[in-house]
């Protein structure tokens, strides 16, 4: 007897994972702008990360390790947020979309603007 081994998508292992239908276009952009926003935080926690890393060498006093440890932590919480935003609709993407901006905006707020 011959066993058949079949690929399971990822939608088919895991529901979650399955893209909901009926994107309207005003929830897409706002997806779309959460998405840039928490991907610019993370680019901004790795640019960091470098400037950390190099500024002995450079001889200047770098960010901290406070800085560098707050905006990777916002940059993991934003992204999260960013993508329950985009894996669901209704009540919890818009608390992940909010949650990624509101993240994003308190971020640049703390650490460079006040």
């Amino acid at each position: 007897m011959e066993r058949v081994l079949r690929a399971m998508t990822a939608e088919a292992e895991w529901p979650m994972y399955e893209q909901p239908r009926g994107d309207s276009g005003a929830g897409g952009f706002w997806r779309g702008i959460a998405g840039a926003v928490a991907a610019g935080l993370l680019l901004l926690a790795i640019g960091l990360f470098g400037v950390t890393m190099f500024a002995p060498e450079l001889g200047v006093r770098g960010p901290g390790a406070e800085v560098l440890a707050g905006h990777s932590v916002a940059a993991v919480f934003a992204v999260a947020g960013a993508i329950l935003a985009d894996r669901t609709r209704g009540l919890s993407a818009f608390i992940g979309g909010v949650g990624a901006l509101a993240i994003a905006t308190i971020t640049v707020w703390w650490f460079w603007l006040s």
